[in-house]
């Protein structure tokens, strides 16, 4: 009996010790290389990147994570942070990179750029760049995980200096970076996960605050407990989406073997309800609190935008949401056909009075904001797409109405900065110096007749210093060089030297010439000739 008693002991033991598996490898031994660059010595610095290290840094230690960090780290700091990892992660069971900062693609590979890298040749990705297959090669072999994250799909000057010097066969004109093939041959209980900002090809903005939009949604979601980490990275796309009106849409690719949790693989007890007659209604009773923020803001998103494909995004992530009905009206609405003149639109007018009511419903929706005054940020101005002439255009606006700039040539320094704030103040905008579109639309009305006055100054300027470019200056004709006499005529002329011609009269000068004779010279009226035998005949 003692003996089975064992054996069936023994047995329960096992099987208790292979159902906390899963939570026994999420608390393991857990690796992280965390570096953020911001200040760049030849690019302008980036806010953000250093403050996303620090706080992504922060999360992943409380996770339980082993974290070397780094901050505006030179080629030669990085490749020393990237060494440690290797040799720290190299019998991890769950090893993670996060970088932030300058990034860029070069023929469809991605380069990681310290803030000492100055590319100027071909040559230099290979010698002052890091190749983010090099931070592949530094994960762990199955069966870890290995997990990469990339906030470095941001506008990098550094790119176009360099594709200045390549041959045509290499472009860098393709912004962000380029997606990465994480599937492999081997079949294993782990695999490896990256995670963009960004869809591949585009780029990614710099938050308001200390944060990139990015990393503020993958702080909030990426450790929440019980959380699986693809499910943190959908619910992070789905935020920084609709944060930045469809610019930037984050996204990854894995090849996993198993479900991974950064956070505990438990979720917390969900908060009892507590219902009182002031109180937003909650959504579906399976959804937590953080769900309905989420559905909130996605149909808040669908109502603003107003089209089918926004509502059909809604119904299809919120089947069964608090607006699904709502929703699938406006659906029909949409499809109807145009209303006629004349027509009384009253089914659309009772559509939207309940899509008021739903939201309001739903939770207190904030003021309607007047685009025009609405804040300036990095984002809005980077929305309005300016290109190069667009922006010279832009401080010769600025220029035409008094503003001080240098000159306008389409960089937009620390003085075009201080003259769309001050602009902004006197209009009573914000004065954030960054522009929306409206407020961009407005400045451009307001300058047209000031624009072409000033450009017809400039131009009558020109004209005016083409006559004095084009009046050839008068050449001085060279002087022949005066040789010098021969050293016998000079001694020749010193022994016997010339006598100096007598002046002449002023009033016989004109009637009278100089003859010679024998005993000198004589004069004779200017009607005569003088006489052959040298004696005057009078």
């Amino acid at each position: 009996m003692r003996f089975r008693a064992a054996i069936v002991g023994l047995f329960f033991l096992v099987a208790g010790n292979l159902l906390e598996a899963p939570a026994l490898a999420a608390g393991g031994n857990r690796v992280a290389l965390v570096i953020g660059n911001s200040k760049y010595v030849y690019a302008p610095a980036l806010p953000n990147p250093a403050g996303d290290a620090r706080l992504m840094a922060e999360v992943l230690r409380k996770a339980g994570f082993n974290v070397i960090e780094g901050v505006d780290l030179d080629y030669a700091g990085m490749r020393d942070r990237l060494n440690k990892f290797t040799e720290a992660s190299y019998e991890a069971d769950t090893a993670l990179i996060y970088y932030a900062g300058h990034g860029m693609q070069v023929n469809g590979k991605n380069y990681l750029i310290p803030v000492d890298a100055e590319l100027t040749a071909p040559a230099h990705l290979k010698t002052r760049t890091i190749q983010i297959d090099e931070l592949l090669d530094a994960l762990p072999p199955d069966p870890a995980v290995g997990i990469v994250i990339l906030d470095a799909c941001r506008d990098n000057p550094l790119a176009r200096t360099l594709a200045a010097s390549l041959p045509k066969s290499r472009s860098t004109t393709a912004p962000g970076l380029a997606p990465i093939d994480v599937s492999g041959s081997e079949v294993g209980t782990g695999g490896v996960l990256i995670a963009f900002a960004t869809d591949p090809g585009s780029v990614s903005y710099d938050g308001n605050g200390a944060n990139s939009p990015y990393t503020t949604s993958l702080a909030r979601h990426l450790a929440e407990p019980g959380v699986e980490i693809q499910s943190a990275l959908t619910r992070v796309r789905g935020e920084v989406t609709a944060e930045t009106d469809g610019r930037q849409r984050p996204w990854h690719n894995a090849s996993l073997g198993r479900e991974v949790f950064i956070g505990s693989q438990t979720p917390p007890p969900a908060p009892a309800p507590q219902p009182s007659a002031t109180e937003t209604p909650a959504g579906p009773a399976s959804t937590d609190a953080r769900g309905w923020e989420i559905e909130q803001r996605v149909w808040d998103e669908a109502s603003k935008r107003n089209t089918l494909a926004h509502y059909e995004a809604y119904l299809q992530q919120f089947p069964k949401g608090a607006f699904a009905d709502l929703a699938r009206l406006n659906i029909d609405q949409l499809k109807k056909p145009p209303i006629a003149v004349g027509d009384t639109p009253a089914v659309v007018a009772n559509t939207e009075s309940a899509a008021s009511r739903s939201t309001t419903a739903a939770g207190a929706p904030a003021a309607a904001a007047n685009p025009e005054t609405d804040t300036g940020t990095e984002l809005t101005e980077s929305a309005i797409g300016l290109d190069r002439q667009e922006k010279i255009e832009l401080q010769e606006r600025l220029l035409a109405i008094g503003y001080d700039l240098d000159e306008a040539d389409g960089d937009f320094g620390l003085k075009t900065r201080r003259a769309i704030g001050q602009w902004q103040e006197e209009n009573k905008l914000p004065p954030t110096t960054f522009l929306t579109s409206k407020q961009y639309a407005r400045l451009k009305l307001d300058t047209d007749d000031a624009l072409k006055s000033y450009r017809a100054q400039r131009a009558s300027e020109a004209e005016a210093k083409k006559p004095e470019s084009a009046t050839p200056q008068k050449t001085e004709k060279p002087q022949p060089a005066v040789r010098a006499k021969p050293r016998r005529d000079r001694q020749r002329e010193a022994a016997n030297p010339r006598p100096a011609p007598k002046s002449k009269a002023a009033g016989r000068k004109s009637g009278f010439r100089t003859c010679s004779g024998i005993d000198g010279t004589f004069e004779v009226p200017a009607s005569q000739r003088c006489p052959l035998s040298g004696y005057a005949h009078y």
